[in-house]
């Protein structure tokens, strides 16, 4: 006989479906985004293409040919992508560990922005260097506050918002009954599956 699954595992079952959820209209919206650009710059150069004054450019730049190339500009250092880490469901004591180890990760190794959703009230405003911090009613208030919305399609939403503005390219979502430490934060973010942190 298999064993009934906890509150707590089914939340975070929860979570997990939502952050997933959340991920997938992210690259939805950007696939999207990608085809209506696409077809809009196909039409565009075609239309250039047939105009007179691409042709005269053309006639142009093949007279300018025999000048001497220009000095390229120096290429831009390329910005770390971010990663969403959900954290719903930790004590105080767990989120600001939580905070400080993700902190401390950013500072030994800058190799992603961590984006922290947190339900924990104690973390809402407040401002650390290298780490976004994103709050998030937990479900309970939230029923409170809009009992027509369910609480799983806000976290969706949220975690889709946060990986479009911050250029996501992965999430995480932390089980809050063991919230990683910085040790296994160095040792296994590089090998993060989207959508849960595998304890090492």
């Amino acid at each position: 006989m298999f064993d009934e699954p906890d509150a707590a595992d089914l939340a975070l079952a929860r979570w997990e479906v939502a952050t997933l959820i959340g991920r997938l209209r992210c690259v939805e919206d950007e696939r999207d985004a990608a085809v209506r650009d696409r077809d809009r710059n196909r039409d565009l150069l075609l239309a250039l293409r047939r105009s007179r004054p691409y042709r005269l450019g053309r006639a142009l730049a093949g007279l300018k040919r025999s000048r001497p190339p220009a000095v390229p500009s120096p290429r831009a250092v390329p910005s770390v992508p971010a990663c969403v880490y959900v954290a719903i469901g930790l004590s105080r004591p767990g989120a600001q560990a939580l905070i400080r180890a993700l902190r401390q990760r950013v500072l030994v190794d800058a190799d992603h922005r961590p984006v922290v959703v947190t339900d924990q009230p104690a973390l809402r405003g407040l401002r650390v260097p290298g780490v976004v911090l994103e709050y998030l009613p937990d479900p309970a208030t939230w029923s409170r506050h809009d009992p027509g919305t369910r609480w799983e399609s806000l976290l969706a939403d949220r975690v889709a918002q946060l990986c479009r503005d911050h250029g996501a390219d992965r999430t995480v979502v932390i089980d809050p009954r063991d919230p990683p430490t910085l040790a296994r934060l160095l040792g296994s973010v590089t090998e993060l599956s989207p959508g849960s942190f595998s304890p090492t």
